[in-house]
């Protein structure tokens, strides 16, 4: 009777261990496939990097190859072995090439130089306002080119409040200005105008990938460009002409003094309405104590999803012909007059000790006439 309890027990003990056995198969194929995924996810965003990022044929040479090879393996083991999730990978990776625009969700972010954020500050949070500073002075703070916040109908709506002022000086804030598209500073730009001006046009990298995004957007230009790109076997095409005229058919006798308040968050459109506005503005100086952030040599951004995760990444497709020579992603703009004062403790939608200055400036300029 003893023997077939110990038995039967004998028998119980094995198959408990035969089943702990079978789940952990199970879950080492689970680990398994989720390994496999997690690989083909960091595989994907390689090839997007170096199949479509336009800034990845010039940014990857010889000199350089070694280094980028070096660090994709690296990111790759690091996936396979380590369990590192592939998209704070690619964001390593990504952020090799210092280009803000090119970035897999938020993780490329830890990796990318530094910039000033201003955090010492008590409050720093650039808000749309327009107001008069002194009887003399008008202040439009604009810190976003994207359309929401503020949009096209404020903008206008700051341009006729400053005609109506009287005001013979006005301050463009754009503080924070983090970019988004060149529509919506364009009336600014037309306000500001006082002679042709030209800035450098952009090349799109030619890849189906690109084709198909471009052939989405009905425009008899982009079309254009798009039958180009399928006819052409050159790596880059021209998006615009190399050199953009800016020219209006009306100049404004006000302002008759303007200035442009930037800051190390000015990126993106923010930088580009600081070229247009130093081309094709005498009357308007560029006052800041930092460089603008640097973010600008490659745009035109393609969003795509990891097919795991969905995190987006984010792909330039067009670079500015101001490159190789002459670009700004490594040190941003400086501006024609640095502030020498120290950061204001509250940026919001007030009027700040530098607007306050720069008011003070114009008005010299005013009364030295």
């Amino acid at each position: 009777m003893k023997r077939t309890l110990m038995r039967n027990g004998k028998i119980k003990i094995l198959f408990f261990y035969a089943l702990l056995l079978f789940a952990y198969t199970s879950l080492a194929g689970q680990e398994k496939t989720s390994s496999n995924a997690d690989l083909a996810e960091f595989d994907f965003g390689v090839r997007e990097l170096e199949t479509n990022y336009v800034g990845f044929p010039t940014l990857v040479t010889e000199q350089t190859r070694n280094q980028y090879e070096a660090l994709k393996a690296r990111c790759r083991q690091q996936v396979d072995k380590q369990g590192r999730k592939p998209w704070e990978a690619l964001g390593e990776l990504y952020a090799w090439f210092g280009d803000f625009h090119l970035r897999a969700g938020g993780y490329s972010q830890p990796y990318m130089r530094e910039v000033p954020t201003y955090e010492e500050m008590k409050e720093y949070n650039p808000t749309k306002t327009f107001r008069k500073v002194t009887g003399h002075t008008f202040l439009i703070r604009f810190p976003s080119c994207m359309g929401d916040d503020p949009t096209l109908e404020w903008v206008h709506q700051s341009i006729d409040a400053y005609l109506a002022s009287g005001c013979e000086n006005l301050i463009i804030d754009i503080r924070g200005n983090g970019g988004g598209t060149d529509d919506i500073f364009n009336p600014y730009e037309k306000l500001l105008y006082d002679h042709k001006g030209y800035v450098d046009g952009v090349e799109i990298r030619n890849t189906p990938a690109h084709i198909a995004e471009m052939a989405e957007i009905e425009l008899d230009w982009l079309q254009q460009v798009v039958e180009t790109m399928k006819k052409s076997q050159d790596e880059f095409v021209s998006l615009t002409p190399r050199l953009l005229e800016l020219v209006y058919d009306t100049i404004f006798p006000l302002p008759r003094r303007a200035a442009l308040i930037t800051d190390g968050q000015v990126a993106s459109a923010g930088e580009q309405m600081v070229l247009n506005l130093r081309s094709c503005s005498q009357r308007t100086i560029i006052y800041g104590r930092d460089n603008t952030k640097g973010c600008l040599d490659y745009s035109n951004c393609r969003g795509v999803n990891l097919p795991q995760s969905g995190i987006t990444l984010y792909i330039p497709m067009t670079r500015s012909c101001r490159l190789p020579d002459n670009g700004i992603d490594q040190t941003g703009i400086a501006p024609d007059v640095r502030i020498p004062l120290p950061l204001p403790e509250t940026l919001t939608d007030n009027v700040d000790e530098w607007t306050q200055w720069v008011a003070k400036e114009l008005e010299k300029k005013s009364n030295s006439l």
